[in-house]
């Protein structure tokens, strides 16, 4: 298993693709957990709780490929532009990252180059393996920030340069589970927080998704499995579509 990405290997002629920025909460002991320790290591600030376990889901449901980043977040946010402020965050929803404090050009480039650009890259090979490919960004966000408000939303969708197909998806989502209130960017909006698939998937044209699970939704194996079965069933329909 690689730091930078782990490939969930499948038919790369089943028309979907999944990717997970934030899948993983790993931290490379070389960085002796950025100087944090206990709850702060697990929770949402060191990755999206649950989205490997729902991208694998759905790998394993339709056979198709994928990949998510095998690093955490608090290391480098692959969902961050490089001249990004919060590339390298300092502070995350109440909580001071030790060692990020003031790294050095140095530090910075490492992580660039080992974590970052080839979780990139893998993303960009992968994606010139498809052939137009419905391609699905998910992420999951916590339902209370420490430094903010309760969530109502249960689910997100982050809508931008392909809104037929959220519009669609929306849609089936609904009509499979209608407890489900849907939020069209919210919590986050895709104006905002959408580098890579600003950079790999809308240049290539591809029908696309980025979904917010609310990560109470897929906190444990029955939640996930729950999601899977819903989102595979909105799915399904829309491949080759």
């Amino acid at each position: 298993m690689s730091e930078p990405f782990h490939h969930i290997p499948g038919d790369t002629s089943v028309p979907l693709f999944l990717f997970g920025d934030h899948a993983s909460k790993f931290i490379p002991a070389r960085y002796d957990n950025l100087g944090l320790s206990g709850d702060d290591l697990t929770r949402h600030i060191a990755w999206d709780i649950g989205t490997e376990a729902v991208i694998r889901g759905l790998c394993a449901r339709f056979g198709n490929t994928g990949i998510v980043a095998g690093f955490s977040r608090l290391l480098i946010d692959p969902n961050r532009g490089l001249e990004n402020e919060s590339l390298i965050p300092e502070f995350s929803d109440g909580t001071d990252i030790p060692s990020n404090a003031n790294v050095t050009a140095a530090v910075r480039e490492e992580r660039i180059e080992t974590l970052y650009r080839p979780y990139h890259n893998a993303l960009s090979a992968a994606l010139d393996q498809q052939d137009n490919p419905l391609t699905i960004s998910v992420h999951s966000f916590t339902p209370k920030p420490n430094l903010g408000d309760f969530r109502a939303v249960n689910f997100g969708l982050l809508v931008k340069d392909d809104i037929e197909t959220a519009e669609v998806f929306q849609t089936r989502l609904s009509e499979l589970a209608p407890e489900l209130s849907i939020g069209v960017n919210k919590p986050y909006s895709a104006y905002d927080l959408n580098h890579t698939v600003d950079t790999h998937v809308s240049p290539r044209n591809l029908p696309h998704l980025a979904i917010e699970i609310r990560q109470d939704h897929i906190g444990d194996q029955q939640g996930v499995a729950r999601m899977v079965s819903i989102l595979g069933d909105a799915l399904e329909p829309m491949m080759g579509a």
